[in-house]
Order: C-alpha cells, then structure tokens, then sequence
C-alpha cells in the first residue's frame, strides 16, 4: 500500500460527511470564493487522477473487494498528497460511499464537515434528481454491479446491511432513498466514534445553519483555515432543473412513518442521540414516527 506521502503529510484534508442533496455543492462555492491557500473541488468528474467514487467504488466497497477498491482510493491519496496547497477540501457525497471503511489507515491530518439536512427533503430531492436525469435520458448514468445488476451512479446498491431488513418487502424509490440517508449517517457516526475523530468534526444543521454567515465563519475558525476578510456569500444553490421546491406530501409521510417504525433499534438510538436530536426542523418528527 503506496500511502507513505499522505499519511506522513501535514496537509490538512476535509472531507463533507453528507448525503447528496444536502447542501455540497454550496459549501464547496463557499471554499472556492472565500477559503485561501486551499485545494478545493466538489466531485471531481473531470481532475485527472483524482477518482469521484461514484460507480463501481460504491459497490467494491459494499462487497468488501478491496483488491478493486483499494488502488482506487490510493490514487485519490496520492493526489492530495500531491497538492501544493497546505489543505485540500472535497465536498464530495461519494466519500461515506466508497472511502468510509479505510479512512482510518489512509487518512492522517484529516477533518470533517458533518452535513445533515431534513432526511424526508434529501429523499424527495434524491428521488426527484434522478427522475429529473432518467427523464431527460443522459447517458452513462448506470453503472452494473459484480452481481450484474443495474445501479443509479450516485446511489447506494440497495444491499447494504439496512436493507436487508426490508428485503421482503417492496419499497418505493423514495423510502429507498430515505433508507440510504440513515446508512450514511450511521456510516457517519461509526468513522467519527471507530477513530476517535469526534474533536476533528464541524456540525451543521443544514436547513438552519448552512447559508448563516456566522456559522461559516465558525467552520473556517475551527479549522484554522486561512480566508477573506469578507465572505462573498453570493453562493450557487444546486436547484433541480424544471422543479420547484421540495415539498413532502401526505403519502411521502406514510411511506415514512411505515419505515422508520419498522427501522432495527441501533438506528433508532442513533438517530435520537446527538447531533440528530438537536435538528429543531424535524428530530421532534421523526422521533414519534420511529415509536
């Protein structure tokens, strides 16, 4: 394993813990405009050397098949490595996909930033990106399994553990999505809490804090990250073409609610624990929805 350079590095890495859908795309305009002396990209479809993660990683990564997914994740180390800048940000949703399980012994002077966005609105919004793509028919958009099966590019496999406890049952894209979000974050808590990284996390509450000048300028404080002494927060908002804004319905509810009662009682817990139970906008919600 070729990682010499990086774990020996003082560069500083941050990584987004978040699923898509939660506001990635913002904080990574927020870096590119206000962040100085730092390497910055969101997903990197078109760096040279630098792999997004998405695809096939995923499932390596689900599978356990290091010998595919290992080379992958050294070459993205490399190229931190490589960077001349002293910190490299990505804020990229394809990290708790692919990287979670060998963050630990690849990473060293590493930091996180913990988005969490109302987990019914990441769902729609997952939900109605991806009919919003398979609508407009864009190519290469699916990747195949080792099982030889058809998976959306930017989504889970649908065979992670969480899954397999709805496996007899028939869900909808939406509780799929919603389902996907609880294993990110759970993915989420494991890496912080397995590696004693819980001092190297910056939490936002997206739907409160995300666009609140205050708190970005907390995140920069708490990483010592060098900046503007004005922020331009004239930020991109990645809204979905041709759709408004993400509304839950009354069947999105049920869908929910039916879910969560039946979700295995280690999710539970977690998701009444901190940072989850702090979220004002919807903890109170989905903590009766699970009982």
């Amino acid at each position: 394993m070729n990682t010499k350079n990086l774990a020996n590095s003082d560069k500083l890495t941050i990584f987004t813990l978040a699923s898509g859908r939660s506001g990635t795309l913002f904080l990574a305009d927020f870096f590119a405009k206000n962040i100085e002396q730092c390497y910055h990209t969101h997903e990197p479809y078109f760096t040279l050397g630098n792999p997004t993660l998405f695809g096939k990683p995923i499932d390596w990564n689900t599978q356990h098949n290091d010998n595919a997914l290992m080379p992958v994740l050294e070459r993205k180390c490399r190229f931190i490595a490589n960077r001349q800048e002293p910190v490299y940000f990505e804020s990229n949703h394809a990290f708790l996909k692919a990287f979670n399980r060998h963050a630990g012994a690849l990473l060293n002077n590493v930091g996180f930033i913990h988005l969490v966005r109302h987990p019914a609105k990441v769902a729609k919004s997952e939900w109605l990106r991806e009919q919003m793509i398979r609508k407009l028919h864009l190519p290469f958009v699916d990747y195949f399994t080792e099982a030889g099966e058809r998976c959306f590019l930017w989504a889970l496999t649908g065979k992670e553990t969480l899954f397999q406890y709805y496996a007899q049952h028939t869900l909808s894209r939406f509780q799929f999505y919603l389902l996907q979000w609880i294993e990110i974050e759970h993915r989420a808590m494991q890496l912080i809490q397995h590696n004693h990284w819980q001092n190297r996390v910056f939490f936002i509450d997206v739907d409160a804090h995300l666009k609140d000048e205050a708190i970005l300028k907390q995140l920069a404080d708490f990483f010592d990250l060098s900046h503007k002494s004005r922020f331009d927060m004239d930020l991109y908002r990645n809204k979905t073409p041709f759709i408004g804004p993400t509304v839950i319905t009354g069947q999105d509810e049920q869908e929910m609610r039916w879910l969560l009662a039946r979700l295995p009682q280690k999710y539970k817990t977690m998701l009444k624990s901190a940072p989850y139970a702090g979220c004002a906008s919807w903890a109170s919600t989905i903590s009766r929805m699970m009982d």
